[in-house]
């Protein structure tokens, strides 16, 4: 068996099961020191349209890749706002490679919603990279079906957008099993032979996350073993709690919250990339021989630079709110979920506007694609679009709470509906 679900047997809670992990300082330090690499590596990154193997080898070094592993099999159980640091050092480096590794924690819930003999298989055999990808849930078209028959459910589908499943063995994907009712939806844990993945990942940003779809194009028997609910996930959730082996509260909320640490990454990366080059050109058409001396660029510069630390103080206020309730056994609200989609939507959205406005003031030569910072512009607006981020949707939702007016939530993630 693997370290992991030796780890997981031998050992009777979460904390003894990662004393021989990785610190998240050791990690942070690791990625750190990978930096160079990661960055340069982006090119091709996107022009492969997925992480190179031996990024994913190199990542896999640093510790990272156990963010990916359930703790009760073994994974890192860090605090929120451990696990923001990491996806910060990682997004200073790839934005595209720590969306992939944040996506691919997904799993680390549902893998809950079965029994534990169903999911330790899953990480029992030795692998590179993350063992799991989850995609589906939030409406029809990003879903499969599934009918019941006995002994378990007949599923097929489509589910685009997979991140992670360029290298993962396994995939959690969600299935609508009523025609009518938006509220019948779970969810199937599947082995890669079992599906098709399809090369159809062609996007203006995040191109190398890989976030191709996977077919099941005939109908597949799956097993009730292998079907879940989210009502079914939180049961085996208060199981596990009650043997000392309960998640870190939060669920999407506190994935989201995390994930941030992308945002301001690229954000730091890119200002980083500007200042290092205002010393080097001039402004054409201005009476500035150096960018460093234009009075606009300074207005720039401190403009961004408050955008990211008004960022970084709503991320920082939304990570206390969520390692105080771990430590004081409780679990978000409701009204909490829609804050912290609102608190994500404007990181990400502002990290993004930031990003850009430096991108816009390098001047015509930022175009070229050898310069990372237009890379990084694209990267950091796309992550702003995930239908988790969209500043629109997350504020209209907010707006909606503070004024107290209540209505029915007509698409939301799989690991939301639990109403």
């Amino acid at each position: 068996m693997s370290k992991h679900v030796n780890l997981a047997l031998a050992r009777s809670d979460a904390e003894a099961a990662s004393s021989n992990l990785p610190d998240p300082d050791s990690i942070v330090r690791r990625i750190t020191e990978l930096r160079p690499w990661l960055r340069s590596m982006q090119g091709e990154a996107e022009r492969q349209r997925r992480i190179p193997q031996e990024t994913v080898e190199r990542l896999d070094a640093t510790g990272a890749y156990d963010l990916a592993v359930p703790p009760r099999f073994g994974g890192a159980d860090f605090s929120a706002r451990d696990l923001f640091r990491i996806y910060e050092a990682l997004g200073r480096g790839c934005g595209a490679t720590a969306w992939t590794l944040w996506a691919s924690t997904g799993g680390n819930l549902w893998s809950a919603a079965f029994a534990d003999e169903v999911v330790a298989p899953v990480f029992d055999a030795p692998w590179t990279g993350n063992r799991t990808c989850a995609v589906g849930g939030s409406t029809r078209r990003l879903s499969g079906v599934a009918r019941r028959v006995e002994g378990g459910w007949m599923v097929k589908g489509a589910w685009p957008f997979a991140t992670g499943s360029v290298h993962a063995s396994h995939a959690y994907l969600a299935a609508f099993y009523d025609d009518t009712d938006d509220t019948k939806v779970g969810m199937v844990l599947l082995p890669r032979e079992q599906y098709e993945l399809r090369d159809d990942w062609d996007a203006m940003g995040l191109a190398a996350t890989g976030s191709g779809t996977i077919v099941v194009a005939e109908e597949l028997f799956v097993s009730d073993d292998r079907f879940s609910t989210p009502q079914m996930l939180l049961e085996r959730l208060a199981g596990l709690k009650e043997r000392g082996l309960g998640l870190r509260p939060g669920g999407l909320g506190r994935s989201i919250i995390v994930g941030c640490g992308n945002a301001l990454g690229m954000a730091e990366h890119a200002l980083e990339l500007f200042l290092d080059g205002i010393g080097k050109k001039a402004i054409a058409y201005s009476p500035y021989p150096r960018q460093q001396d234009a009075p606009v660029t300074h207005l720039n510069v401190g403009y961004v630079t408050m955008q990211i630390k008004a960022a970084r103080r709503i991320a920082e206020a939304a990570l206390d709110d969520l390692d105080r309730l771990h430590e004081l056994g409780e679990d978000v609200t409701p009204a909490e979920i829609v804050r912290y989609h609102a608190d994500a939507g404007f990181i990400w959205d502002t990290c993004a506007t930031a990003v850009e406005a430096l991108f816009k003031a390098s001047g015509a030569s930022g175009i070229a694609k050898k310069q990372p910072l237009q890379l990084v512009a694209r990267n950091c607006r796309a992550g702003s679009m995930h239908a988790v981020h969209n500043i629109q949707t997350c504020m209209e939702n907010y707006g909606r709470q503070l004024c107290g007016v209540e209505t029915k939530v007509t698409s939301a993630n799989v690991l939301e509906r639990v109403g």
